[in-house]
């Protein structure tokens, strides 16, 4: 399913899906009918227009859409949005993907490549802009770069969430919901006209959910929501031609993080039988605390020939998220993990808009600066260690059996990382029952101080014979010497715990125009250019702050011969040696200690050219080519020699070809496109390296093709009904490899052709939405919302490693009075309790322990809601 060559046949089967939508629309553009599409007014262009009128591929949803498909976020929003993927389980380390576009950095030293916007301001950072979604006007979805009007870290595209501003009008609605495990949620809006040119609002929601699973080793449950919003918005027209429009928000979080699972048949067995999808047993406590706080100005001033619009903005954050790496309560395999944020950011852009019989222009200016410290914390055990070194010894075992089979010509098993990780707890429990728990850390440790030269160091403080070198040594037997110091140690389970701090200081300006020409009364040139500086300051600061106890037990080792033989013995004296400073998170390349304060800078123009024509009233084609910038940034977590600390910018160039257009007299709306992308410098994430993995970020290139088409229906007075389908086919082009790690060309040679991760192929949601008119006046609204999306690459390192496709049916059906001030519905979302993984691996895979986490089971509820 997942074919990365771009065969014709691809290309041809997007072209046709567009080629037939203009067709069509082109045919029954004139037929009139009765019902018709609501407007959707977009800001798109920093101009309020209509979505139709649009030349940008664009997913609009208005506030009372979102409520009746049941999404309270944008990792919700995601499912239903064609080309967009947003598989978070944690909303304090976000993904947004759209068109496989996206970045999986969880650090602080890259930025996200889609851009999210709230009420115009850009939020840096991801663990500020999953937010919930009450009191929407709408969210904006535009797909593709958007480097000219939206600017940096915009190359996948742009998510803008639009607030409601206050009206002139009194009013108070109270919105509660409940639900099945303890959902209890509640929003309350005030509305009021405080003066005859001045409105306020103010919202405050509350969202509180139990588990959906219990932890069998007790002390704490994962997977609980508990958050509070509130917002208070003033607008103030002093004069007819000025609006001046105060937003602030406040929200706290506080409650656990994900609920990651073990999916290794062998650790969920010694931890009493869990399942992804069933109980879990975790050992460190899961955590999601955030309390943040912002504040805008918007300033908007009309003359006689121009709108004048200025954006001031502040907003901050603190954050603690903690993780469960390994899905286990088996301290053998602790690996937990927490980060915490503590990020500032002031922003200023400076618009003007302008319009004549021919054109329409805007031009502007903005600043930005952010402040952010971050610091991870990874938190193991001396049995971790072990773990990890019976994985490593497992895997080369396998790929030495592997490689001398295919030599003898012998078809050999193919594993998977997840039968690679079962076999590697057999043996670590094999270890266990012959007495040797321990000895394959002391191996590993072993094998390290021989590569660094410390075992040639120890013999000559021995006083070992000439011609006697480390490599000379018997490594299984100075292995069991090692034995004497580790295995009390790695029994006893000790706390090993290590940070890396991170400070950055990241300003950016930019100046940008976009220019729209109308050629002719049908056909309009659009051109935009934007050019951003983006500079740096960033510090990382780690060292080791872990030992590993030496000892030898004593007694003659075996000196080994080049071919093989034993050629004598070298006595050792039992004896207890230094500790051995190590990193088990934080290797550093072999660094003990890093400090670095780091500054880069990135300029780049990025800009659009767009044709679109309007074959009548009703429909629209366009195309255009657009490309887009992303800044680089640091290896946040670690670095060593010969590993740079920084990485290139990104780049896309994207074109597109599409239609708009509205039917039968406005009943039937469709929108189609397909699209095709190259992509630079691509800036990847990944948990790689020898002799200890840790993460680094690569630059690599890549591609996408797709197609994506959007239909809605109104059937009848009564009946809506909606869908859309999207095609993406991706792969990378040339993959980045880092010698000093360990990687090779081969390795980077394989990665070639294989899509991206976290990208399905396909994927179409269905909708239907009945009224039912009562004798009352009021009504009845029967609606159905279902969702299929294809299987996908979970993980760039094991291809094997398959998110299998799914399905989401939710339900719901409402009661309106006739007098609209209440409302009632009941619902059920993921009707059919499919049992759906949303992802696997994850760091605890480093020590063999891989776990998996899963969309939320069956939830039902209902809503009331009342208005004053």
């Amino acid at each position: 399913m997942h074919d990365a060559d771009q065969t014709g046949k691809t290309r041809h089967f997007s072209l046709s899906i567009l080629s037939g939508a203009i067709a069509f629309a082109t045919a029954i553009s004139g037929t009139a009918y009765a019902a018709e599409i609501e407007e959707v007014v977009v800001t798109a262009q920093k101009r309020a227009e209509n979505l139709q009128d649009v030349p940008i591929a664009i997913s609009a949803f208005t506030g009372e859409n979102m409520k009746d498909m049941g999404v309270e976020n944008l990792t919700d929003l995601g499912k239903f949005t064609p080309g967009v993927e947003m598989n978070n389980d944690t909303p304090l380390q976000p993904t947004y993907s759209i068109r496989g576009i996206q970045t999986g950095d969880f650090t602080v030293g890259s930025d996200p490549a889609v851009a999210v916007y709230v009420d115009g301001v850009y939020t840096g950072r991801g663990a500020g802009a999953e937010v919930p979604l009450a009191d929407i006007e709408r969210v904006e979805v535009l797909k593709g770069p958007q480097g000219t009007l939206f600017g940096r870290n915009a190359t996948g595209g742009a998510i803008h969430i639009i607030t409601k501003k206050p009206q002139a009008d009194d009013t108070t609605e109270l919105s509660l919901t409940a639900g099945n495990y303890g959902r209890q949620s509640s929003d309350l809006l005030v509305n009021r006209q405080l003066t005859d040119n001045l409105y306020g609002r103010i919202t405050a929601s509350s969202n509180r959910r139990d588990s959906f699973a219990d932890n069998m080793a007790g002390g704490f449950s994962a997977g609980n929501q508990d958050t509070q919003t509130y917002r208070a918005s003033l607008l103030w027209e002093p004069t007819a031609d000025t609006e001046v429009l105060w937003r602030a928000d406040y929200g706290v979080m506080d409650q656990g993080s994900a609920l990651r699972s073990s999916i290794v048949p062998s650790l969920q067995a010694l931890d009493g039988g869990t399942d992804v999808y069933g109980d879990y047993a975790l050992d460190t406590p899961t955590i999601e605390d955030r309390d943040s706080f912002g504040t805008s100005l918007t300033v908007t001033s009309d003359f006689e020939n121009f709108t004048l619009t200025s954006i001031t903005a502040y907003s901050k954050f603190d954050a603690h998220l903690q993780q469960d790496e390994d899905g286990t309560a088996n301290l053998d395999y602790k690996f937990g993990s927490a980060n915490f944020d503590e990020q500032e950011q002031f922003s200023q852009e400076f618009r003007l808009n302008g319009a004549t019989d021919t054109l329409k222009w805007t031009v502007g200016a903005s600043y930005s600066q952010e402040k952010l410290e971050h610091d991870t914390w990874a938190y193991f055990t001396s049995g971790s260690l072990e773990s990890f070194a019976v994985y490593e010894g497992t895997k080369m075992e396998y790929e030495a059996q592997k490689a001398a089979a295919e030599a003898a010509g012998v078809d050999f098993p193919e594993l998977s990382q997840t039968e690679l990780e079962e076999m590697a707890v057999l043996n670590r429990q094999y270890y266990k029952e012959l007495g040797l728990e321990g000895i394959a850390a002391a191996t590993f440790v072993y094998d390290l101080m021989l590569q660094t030269g410390q075992v040639d160091q120890l013999l000559a403080a021995f006083g070992a014979p000439a011609g006697v070198t480390g490599s000379m040594l018997n490594s299984q037997a100075m292995a069991m010497q090692l034995l004497a110091g580790f295995k009390p140690w790695v029994v006893g389970d000790v706390a090993w715990n290590e940070n890396v701090l991170n400070t950055g200081d990241y300003r950016s300006t930019a100046v940008y125009g976009d220019f729209t020409w109308s050629l002719t009364d049908k056909m309009d040139l659009t051109v935009g250019a934007r050019y951003t500086y983006d500079e740096k300051d960033f510090t990382i600061q780690t060292a080791y702050q872990n030992a590993i106890p030496l000892a030898l037990s004593g007694g003659n080792v075996p000196l080994m011969g080049p071919d093989g033989s034993v050629v004598g013995f070298l006595p050792l004296p039992a004896l207890q040696l230094p500790a051995q400073p190590f990193g088990m998170a934080f290797f550093n390349n072999g660094q003990p200690m890093l400090d670095s304060k780091l500054n880069e800078n990135w300029s780049d123009v990025s800009g659009r050219v767009v044709l679109d024509y309007r074959w009548t009233d009703d429909v629209m084609t366009f195309v255009s080519l657009a490309d887009g910038f992303k800044a680089g940034g640091f290896n946040s977590l670690n670095f060593g020699p010969n590993v740079s600390p920084s990485f290139d910018q990104e780049d896309v160039v994207n074109l597109e070809i599409g239609v708009k257009s509205s039917l039968f007299d406005n009943r039937v709306r469709l929108n189609a496109s397909v699209f095709s992308y190259e992509y630079k410098n691509l800036q990847e994430l990944d948990l790689v390296g020898t002799p200890i993995p840790s993460y680094n970020l690569r630059n690599s290139d890549a591609e996408g093709t797709g197609a994506e088409i959007e239909v809605q229906w109104a059937a009848t007075d009564n009946l809506f009904i909606g869908g859309n389908y999207s095609y993406l086919d991706t792969e990378f082009t040339k993959y980045g490899y880092i010698e000093a790690i360990g990687e090779t060309a081969e390795d980077a040679a394989d990665k070639i052709g294989q899509p991206r991760v976290d990208t399905p192929e396909s994927k179409f949601n269905l909708m239907a939405e009945y009224t039912i008119g009562l004798a009352s006046g009021g009504d009845v609204v029967l609606r159905g919302d279902y969702n299929w999306t294809d299987e996908r690459i979970g993980s760039i390192s094991d291809p094997t490693r398959i998110v299998e496709d799914y399905q989401l049916l939710n339900l719901r059906a409402g009661w309106n009075s006739a007098s609209d001030r209440y409302s009632a519905a009941l619902w059920v979302q993921n009707a059919t309790d499919e049992e759906i993984a949303g992802g696997y691996g994850g760091t605890g895979a480093a020590i063999g322990a891989s776990p998996a986490w899963r969309y939320m089971p069956r939830m039902y509820g209902a809503d009331f809601t009342v208005r004053f």
